[in-house]
């Protein structure tokens, strides 16, 4: 995990937000093809970055990325397009839920909104059969154990340390995707896992301490002054609710959605998201003793960038419809086109640096 002579190591981490994660791979989409045409060749994301992370849809973008195209294979099997695809074509089927299925749960009462296997079909064909330890890159992907309990991260490095923790690379997405009340927990040996998002909705410090803490084994120890830091968000609407409205809320009143998703599910999100943004700019972007930067001004480098988009109300995690899926690409192109000048300049950064050698995993 060296970051090589002179050169930044650098990080990739994309918040969860369900079908959201379509921003994200917007994107990431618009970063390869900017990096590619600095380059004057190909460059995919698994190129540019030594260390992916993610949590929920975002541990599904890491882990897309970081795919090989096939067993013992150096290139990436999917690109930034096809990951953006994969909510466009794929997201509806996802999402379906028919009448049999609503009254045997309650209508998400009862049991989870939505079965699993369309989500592991459509996985299992887009990432393939690879296991962790295969993966191209570092990654970090977050997810909790209701068993333990406590957080359970999937890492390559653990994967290539520990048998016992090589586990195919579709059961970290199905686990890192396992959101409460909407898909059912993932069982990997004795572990029952759910969507990291109870705890990290936003990994951006978790990748970061990964980075931080990794020495040994030919692995140079790092400051955040070696740091080049990359944080999706995946779109996010704060309603505000005044004390008079909450202060009578029980159970219910936590937990029914209101303008596309529960308060108390946008609360834990949104609060977890904006607190990582606001740490990672202090560790990664703040001079000691200088004054804080407006809002508007966090997140654009030189150590730390962050790409977000505010969305109006109504963009519920699991909206896969036309029309959501039309608003979340304007809201994309929006975000691509007020980020522009920082996201060519990430190019340029990040084209000036030799791509990455290929790191197949270990034979045997």
């Amino acid at each position: 995990m060296s970051p090589g002579a002179g050169a930044p190591f650098r990080i990739l981490s994309v918040d969860g937000g369900g079908i959201r994660g379509l921003i994200a791979a917007r994107v990431i989409a618009r970063l390869e093809q900017l990096v590619s045409a600095e380059a004057g060749q190909e460059r995919r994301i698994a190129d540019c970055f030594q260390l992916l992370a993610g949590t929920s849809t975002g541990g599904l973008l890491a882990l897309g990325l970081a795919a090989p195209r096939s067993s013992g294979s150096s290139r990436p099997r999917l690109s930034g397009e096809d990951l953006a695809s994969f909510y466009v074509d794929d997201g509806p089927a996802i999402f379906h839920v028919g009448l049999l299925r609503r009254l045997l749960t309650g209508f998400g009462w009862l049991g989870p909104r939505y079965s699993a296997d369309e989500l592991e079909r459509v996985l299992r064909d887009r990432i393939g059969d690879a296991r962790l330890s295969e993966a191209l890159r570092e990654v970090v992907v977050t997810s909790y154990d209701m068993a333990e309990p406590g957080p359970h991260f999937f890492k390559r490095w653990r994967a290539r340390d520990s048998p016992d923790r090589d586990v195919p690379m579709i059961d970290a997405a199905l686990a890192t995707a396992a959101a409460p009340t909407y898909f059912p927990s993932h069982g990997v040996g004795s572990r029952a896992l759910v969507d990291g998002g109870v705890f990290s909705a936003n990994p951006t410090v978790a990748a970061v301490v990964e980075a931080l803490k990794r020495v040994g084994e030919g692995r140079s120890a790092l400051t955040t002054d070696d740091l080049l830091v990359v944080s999706l968000g995946t779109g996010q609407h704060q309603t505000p609710y005044e004390q008079r409205r909450v202060r009578r809320w029980g159970q219910l009143g936590w937990i029914l959605p209101r303008d596309g998703e529960p308060p108390l599910v946008a609360a834990f999100l949104d609060g977890q998201s904006d607190a990582a943004d606001h740490w990672s700019e202090i560790l990664l972007n703040h001079e000691p003793g200088a004054p804080l930067p407006d809002a508007g001004q966090m997140g654009r480098g030189p150590r730390y960038y962050r790409f977000q988009i505010a969305l109006p109300p109504g963009f519920g995690l699991d909206d896969a419809s036309s029309a959501a899926l039309r608003g979340l690409d304007e809201a994309a192109e929006r975000l691509l086109e007020e980020r522009a000048q920082d996201l060519e300049d990430l190019a340029r950064r990040l084209a000036a640096i030799e791509p990455l050698a290929p790191d197949p995993a270990p034979a045997g």
